[in-house]
């Protein structure tokens, strides 16, 4: 049995007639009888019997119809929704982000719907909290494309996009409020809000401070930019973290700190895993549109 042979059956049933189902499936006569002869055979019942010219269903056949036509309409029903959700101009892309790139991800879809007017298109954004979890989602297929730092990986493709700086955060009323600008040896035992253990920027802080000779005192651990901004607010200390886009998170106050290298980030995409036509165009405009994470930071005036 196969799905073409059902489809053969249930126009026959509508049509009751060999000749104007052949029609309508597009086939000849011949072909038609012989796959239904062949579905019966294995099936090992009549499905139809003769009425003057016509056919009508047997009783075996009147108690198949019902599953095939509802078989016959959920298959179809899941094509039709696979064709639209791969569809460039309706389909679904899947997005993943560092926290800190919340602000920038809506704004590049936003500007990728107006200069297209796919309309239509559905991203699927999610903010991951460390790169390691992203680099993991991208490998295995859970998303389309990520926006980080870069994946040095074979079977990752990636554009870069631009730059983000590093700020100092630190409470309205700490000693540094006022200042433009520190050293990085002035948080030397300095209270500080640290990134967890498991994420890239704490393996790159910490390399950074054992480099410099500095020794910051640890009051709390996090993945979360967000509660970084809740934590130094409350006073617990100071953290350095990428630059807020959205600007100064409640009421704190940023502070440059020299020397600090900016990160390159990155679209990245798995060579290896389908990409949907949907997922495709949203990439090739990302490529063709060049540091598009520059152009936010200038637009919006953020370092």
């Amino acid at each position: 049995m196969n799905l073409q042979q059902l489809r053969y059956f249930k126009t026959i049933a509508e049509n009751e007639h060999y000749t104007k189902a052949s029609k309508v499936l597009g086939i000849n006569q011949s072909s038609l009888s012989h796959a239904m002869q062949s579905l019966e055979q294995e099936l090992g019942v009549e499905l139809f019997m003769r009425s003057g010219r016509n056919v009508v269903l047997s009783p075996y056949g009147r108690m198949l119809l019902p599953h095939v036509k509802k078989a016959l309409a959920e298959l179809d029903a899941g094509i039709a929704e696979l064709k639209h959700a791969v569809d460039p101009d309706t389909g679904i892309v899947t997005i993943s982000c560092f926290p800190s790139l919340a602000e920038f991800v809506p704004d590049i879809i936003v500007r990728y719907i107006a200069q297209t007017n796919r309309v239509a298109v559905r991203p699927q954004t999610n903010q991951e909290a460390t790169y390691y979890t992203l680099r993991e989602q991208l490998l295995e297929g859970k998303v389309d494309m990520v926006f980080a730092t870069e994946i040095d990986d074979p079977r990752v493709g990636s554009t870069l996009i631009g730059e983000q700086s590093f700020v100092l955060l630190v409470p309205q009323n700490h000693r540094f409020a006022e200042r433009k600008s520190i050293d990085l040896h002035e948080l030397d035992r300095e209270n500080y809000i640290a990134y967890s253990k498991d994420s890239q920027l704490r393996r790159q802080s910490d390399k950074m401070f054992r480099k410099a000779g500095v020794h910051p005192r640890i009051t709390a651990e996090t993945a979360q930019d967000i509660m970084i901004y809740g934590l130094v607010g409350a006073g617990h200390g100071v953290a350095i973290t990428p630059w807020p886009l959205g600007g100064a998170p409640y009421n704190l106050k940023l502070v440059a700190v020299n020397g600090l290298e900016k990160r390159k980030l990155y679209l990245m995409w798995n060579k290896e895993r389908y990409l949907s036509p949907a997922a495709a165009e949203f990439r090739n405009f990302v490529v063709s549109s060049g540091a598009v994470f520059d152009e936010y930071r200038m637009r919006n005036h953020i370092q």
